[in-house]
């Protein structure tokens, strides 16, 4: 499969060197001697023009004068030593800086704080924190080797990383589509938008969208989607991401032939947004996660992932080339599409959305009370009304706190604004979930159904709520119930059970039904009737 190769943007890593503090001690020689220094070097046909100087650092010497490991350090002021290695090229933005910082056991700051990890076992080492931009992120050590050579500092230094210290922080990947035809991408109903809108109206995880269109449209939208997230639009993906659509300030006074003038569309990890970390070894898998990503937003927005050699190769209208993006198509083993359902991004469709999906029964019936009532009730009023638990109905208003005021035993809708929307909403959800019923979307299939009733309404929204599917194509039912997430298989059909005889379902087929799900063990299909125990009946 042909694809345009992405570029990369941004990167940023700490790469730990546990060989003692030789690197340190060179570049503080070499600095003592000249103040600074300055080389040139080439690599693979690039000219990189090299600077090495330093900064203040606020650390204080060791105690005593020596580390624990024995190594003098006679410096009354600790210094850190930055190694800057640009490509000497019209744009000057393809770079690496590599900041030289000491490392030993108990290091502090002057003022007498840690000032590395609080359990640092490893001894006597250097920290190189890295800052790059536009370099292939495998390239990054052997640009800072060939940098340290070009200043006359031993570059063996760099070669001996450790693979348990040294961690990525943050790396991005990016095309550049030509002005005219990205508007897809930060569209209302585009990529970018779906992917926010339709994870808002989820309760746990983090997500995180921006339209800023005040410069011009599309100038910049992006999506930050965590570990759980990112799993929704990418199934076998783990790292956190943000999907980006920006331009450059001043983009729209540049003319069309000036690549600023045109955006770019861009994918970063995001390492906030988990507990796991990144190793330097993780780059292929970076990269292929982050072009991948970039890739499935061009796709989903119905852009060709190749370029159309219109005026030549690599400058199609689709793409536009830069500095450091060439807009060169590469095989690749696949391009991924975005399974995302199609919702509404503005606000109001957003409370259907959880309305419809998001929300139990039990906070479902709580909000048709109070926009009936149209005033304040107490929870136990709610539960009398659709016998449920009063503790029930509580816990369920706690999870929809935002749209409720809830005082001295009584509850009410927090605004008029509020009940209009939510209004609106339960009669979308409504027409919404028997529209779902002919495409079975997480819906009970019936092509044999002749009218809905209430009843059936709320069996729809339960199922819909708990990710239940049931097929009614077989002579057999099957329940395909997903991922328990620690919910009790047992409990879960026995409400199921509770909404299906309501509706006026046949109970023997459902107590007939095969169940399929998955729990901590693994995937699992039993039979419904195990659920209630032996000799006991559905009614």
């Amino acid at each position: 499969m042909k694809a345009v190769e992405t570029a990369p943007h941004e990167y940023s890593a700490n790469y730990v060197y546990p060989d003692g503090l030789g690197p340190w001690f060179g570049a503080a020689r070499l600095c003592d001697a000249t103040g600074s220094r300055r080389g040139s070097f080439r690599l693979d046909g690039e000219t990189w023009r090299v600077t090495l100087s330093f900064q203040e650092s606020g650390l204080a010497p060791p105690e005593g004068g020596e580390t624990r490991d024995g190594t003098r350090v006679e410096f009354e002021t600790i210094r850190e030593f930055r190694l800057n290695a640009v490509r000497d090229d019209d744009v000057g933005e393809k770079k690496v800086k590599a900041l030289i910082q000491p490392r030993w056991y108990g290091l502090e700051s002057k003022s007498g704080k840690k000032a590395a990890r609080p359990l640092w076992e490893l001894g006597d080492a250097v920290n190189v924190r890295v800052r790059a931009a536009n370099v292939e992120f495998n390239r990054v050590e052997t640009i800072i080797q060939r940098a340290a050579g070009a200043v006359t500092l031993d570059p063996m230094y760099f070669t001996n990383r450790s693979p348990d210290y040294s961690v990525v922080t943050d790396a991005a990947r990016y095309v550049r589509l030509h002005r005219g035809v990205s508007g897809p991408v930060h569209a209302r109903e585009g990529p970018i938008a779906r992917m926010g809108h339709l994870l808002e109206s989820d309760r746990e995880g983090y997500r995180k969208i921006v339209q800023d269109d005040t410069e011009r449209a599309g100038y910049y939208h992006t999506v930050t989607l965590g570990q759980r997230r990112i799993r929704e639009c990418f199934p076998d993906h783990e790292i956190p991401k943000e999907l980006k659509h920006y331009y450059a300030r001043n983009a729209e006074s540049m003319p069309d032939d000036h690549p600023l003038a045109h955006p770019k569309v861009e994918a970063s990890y995001q390492s906030s947004r988990w507990d796991e970390t990144l190793r330097p070894a993780d780059h292929d898998r970076l990269s292929t996660e982050l072009e991948e990503a970039v890739l499935a937003t061009i796709n989903e927005a119905g852009l060709p992932t190749q370029p159309l050699d219109d005026d030549g190769p690599g400058r199609g209208r689709t793409y536009v080339p830069d500095a450091y993006f060439l807009a060169e198509t590469v095989d690749r083993s696949r391009v991924l599409s975005l399974q995302l359902e199609r919702v509404e991004s503005d606000q109001r469709n957003v409370v259907v959305r959880q309305l419809a999906n998001g929300l139990s029964p039990v906070e479902w019936d709580s909000l048709q009370t109070l926009v009936s009532d149209g005033g304040r009730v107490s929870p136990a009023e709610i539960a009398d009304e659709h016998d449920w638990h009063p503790d029930s109905v509580r816990r369920g208003l706690r999870r929809i706190e935002d749209m409720v005021v809830r005082e001295q035993g009584s509850v009410a809708l927090r605004s008029h604004y509020v009940a209009e929307q939510v209004v609106e909403a339960l009669n979308a959800a409504r027409e919404g979930v028997r529209n779902a019923l002919g495409t079975a979307a997480n819906a009970v299939e019936n092509a044999e159904r002749q009218a809905l009733d209430e009843r059936t309404d709320e069996l729809i929204a339960f199922c819909q709520a708990n990710g239940i599917h049931v097929d009614e194509r077989e002579a057999r039912l099957r329940v395909r119930m997903g991922n328990l997430a620690g919910e009790s298989w047992a409990e879960l059909v026995t409400r199921l059970k509770r909404y299906w005889v309501a509706a006026g379902r046949d109970p023997e087929r459902l107590k007939d039904a095969e169940t399929h799900y998955r729990d901590e063990a693994g995937p699992k299909i039993r039979p419904a009737r195990g659920a209630w125990g032996r000799g006991q009946t559905l009614r």
